[in-house]
């Protein structure tokens, strides 16, 4: 084993065997100290993590791996041993992303030579490649990195790599995007002009986002068994959403705090009876044509077939009803952050927040969501005043 240091780092070498033509196989890494440490501290962790890098390498970790390219450990392995664990929309993202940006790059290098320049000259070649005369997004560069630096990651986790070169690489700088909300006084126009809107399904959709929070897949994928009407219980137990090459895909919540019950209000169990028989009554005009599930597994919002209904299909739905009811146009996930909203301006906790939600931090709500209501900064401000003249 060699150890030189160079400048605050040091770089370990460690032999490998033989190839083939009588060579001798090296494999290298490099320890970045953490600061702070005396030099005797400083040449002891040294000395622990190159004897750790050295039991790897002649433990044969590297030997096997040492000429896969990058398109094949995505295919070979990534692919096979990691993306089948996701959710199928985050494994479809990846996928795409994985074909479409990072194998036409990294895909014939060694994986174990892509370094960290190579992952700088990446982000500084990346541009559209889909016919649009704008320019990436931050965003967009954003996500592609972080997507390539998680690969890279399972790579080292698996000691394919013995260092993830993205960590070595300023992420591209997340934009600060304030999801739009709707004020409460735009949310009671849309509730007094709700029962005038002639498609039902959308009007249920709009009310139920409005009073639960819930994700725009998790109304997708609700079923009649799903609501409680003694209780007044609504319970997210499945999504239902849109997969690129897949279809229409049933899956589990977002997470474990994702499964969770939703007390509802005595108006929207009206609506969701209302809405029960008017749906019934149209399936049993269908007859045969009819070709979605029946009794309480039947999917509340549907195409006029009965099918699950598309992602974009729920979108639309909202789009055209805003246009309508003539207040501002947000999406789906603004009518969620509206919810929230509403909910913390009126002193609602952030736990029991984030319990509706199905988030698992409350801080992370209340850094999101609790600064939208222009009535809640106008009653601090008014507080604070009346506290002062006292």
């Amino acid at each position: 084993m060699q150890i030189v240091k160079r400048s605050n780092a040091y770089r370990i070498t460690v032999s490998c065997g033989y190839d083939e033509d009588g060579r001798q196989i090296r494999r290298t890494t490099t320890f970045n100290p953490p600061k702070g440490l005396s030099a005797k501290q400083e040449q002891k962790a040294v000395l622990e993590f190159g004897e750790e890098f050295e039991r790897r390498v002649k433990g044969g970790a590297f030997v096997q791996y040492n000429k896969i390219t990058f398109k094949s450990f995505c295919y070979d392995l990534y692919s096979k041993n990691h993306l089948s664990t996701l959710k199928p929309r985050t494994a479809s993202g990846y996928k795409i992303i994985m074909e479409t940006r990072l194998i036409p790059y990294f895909g014939d290098m060694l994986i174990r030579n892509i370094t960290p320049l190579d992952v700088r000259k990446w982000i500084s070649s990346l541009e559209r490649n889909d016919g649009k005369d704008e320019e990436l997004s931050r965003n967009s560069i954003g996500v592609w990195f972080r997507t390539f630096s998680a690969i890279m990651g399972k790579a080292y986790e698996w000691e394919v790599i013995d260092e993830n070169p993205c960590k070595r690489v300023k992420a591209p700088a997340k934009p600060q995007s304030e999801v739009q909300a709707l004020q409460i006084e735009d949310v009671k126009k849309i509730m007094s002009k709700l029962p005038k809107y002639e498609d039902r399904r959308a009007r249920l959709f709009v009310m139920l986002i409005l009073n639960t929070g819930i994700r725009e897949a998790e109304a997708a994928g609700l079923e009649w068994q799903d609501v409680d009407f003694e209780k007044q219980l609504l319970s997210i137990r499945r999504t239902s959403q849109y997969i690129p090459n897949q279809g229409m895909v049933e899956s589990t919540p977002k997470s474990k705090t994702s499964f969770r019950t939703i007390p509802i209000s005595s108006n929207l169990i009206r609506e969701l009876q209302d809405y029960r028989k008017w749906q019934q009554d149209y399936i049993d005009s269908l007859e045969d044509a009819y070709e979605g599930k029946r009794g309480d597994e039947t999917r509340l919002f549907t195409t006029w077939t009965g099918r699950p209904v598309y992602d974009s299909t729920l979108r639309k739905w909202l789009s055209k009803f805003l246009k309508w009811c003539e207040v501002p146009r947000v999406t789906v996930h603004g009518l969620r952050h509206t919810f929230a909203s509403v909910l913390i301006a009126n002193g609602t906790d952030a736990r029991t927040t984030a319990a509706l939600l199905g988030h698992s931090s409350p801080a992370l709500v209340m850094n999101v969501y609790a600064n939208t209501q222009e009535t809640a900064k106008t009653k601090a401000i008014s507080n604070l005043d009346s506290l002062y003249s006292g």
